[in-house]
């Protein structure tokens, strides 16, 4: 029978919802707790990809990826006859059981979880973070937060679990799906560098931001504003450019200005179209840091 030792990186926390799986992977092991294989790809979720300060996961990085419905196939053949291992599975299964069922695939994802079983296995842990059981079971966690990494740590806290016996659990149904997609993993399917698209504005035009940039927001606002162009915060057919942190941005500003055909620029070259228009960044204050007002 095996396991299937899975963890999914996703775009927040609302499975029914919004969100949506980025990066899943599955490190399968025998009975005995030994690595048997292991599978891993990022997926293009079709939206912006929520808290990247936690998954390091650029939009570039999904743009060639698999969406869920595509590599739906080659998961459930990794998960087939296999009983599925999760550290906090109730989060990992709620997510992927309603990826499947957007696919349109019935497969309610059921299994063993590390952090349940920790009561049982690691009684003088602190904590019940993965990082936490791990150190309590001598277990190298390197990476968290990447999807590979945390199912590899998953695996080696659960074949420790192994050693003293554990709950018997289903195994995953198999199904008949079509399972050939390629694997894409973290930078190895990044797309050439993208450049801004040349515009010369002019006062009067309509803007609009998306993405963290990495000065405030406010203050692309308020220089947009001293040029004479209009803030926006819905891309419409009207709009003159979108400005964006990322230009391989899936949010859905930059879906809409793709449609729409807008230019989508840099913030850097924001800054160089503003500078021709006679408008230039404010000055900080070099007591405080903070920059001064115009």
């Amino acid at each position: 029978m095996g396991y299937a030792v899975v963890d999914v990186e996703t775009t927040g926390f609302a499975a029914r919802g919004s969100d949506r799986v980025v990066e899943v992977a599955v490190v399968g092991l025998d009975d005995a707790g030994r690595v048997t294989d292991e599978w891993c790809t990022l997926l293009n979720p079709g939206r912006d990809l929520g808290p990247q300060h936690v998954h390091r996961i650029r939009a570039a990085d999904v743009w060639h990826a698999p969406t869920f419905a595509r590599a739906a196939g080659a998961l459930a053949a990794r998960l087939a006859g296999r009983v599925v291992v999760a550290h906090n599975l109730s989060f990992d299964a709620r997510f992927l059981t309603a990826e499947f069922a957007r696919a349109g695939v019935d497969l309610p994802v059921t299994g063993l979880c590390t952090m349940r079983l920790a009561d049982r296995y690691l009684p003088n842990r602190v904590g019940r973070s993965l990082a936490a059981c791990c150190e309590a079971a001598g277990v190298v966690l390197d990476s968290a937060h990447s999807a590979l990494h945390d199912a590899r740590a998953t695996a080696r806290l659960f074949a420790h679990y192994l050693g003293f016996g554990v709950p018997d659990a289903e195994p995953v149904p198999r199904l008949a799906l079509d399972d050939d997609v390629a694997e894409v993993r973290r930078g190895a399917a990044t797309p050439a560098p993208r450049r801004s698209e040349p515009v010369a504005l002019v006062p009067g035009d309509r803007v609009v931001f998306t993405g963290q940039t990495h000065a405030p927001r406010e203050e692309w606002i308020d220089r947009a504003a001293s040029a004479g162009l209009v803030s926006q915060g819905h891309v419409t057919r009207s709009t003159r450019v979108l400005v964006a942190a990322d230009l391989f941005t899936l949010s859905s500003k930059a879906r809409r200005a793709r449609a729409y055909e807008v230019p989508i620029v840099s913030e850097e070259d924001f800054a160089g179209m503003l500078d021709r228009l006679g408008v230039t960044p404010p000055a900080k204050d070099h007591r405080t840091g903070w920059r001064r007002g115009y």
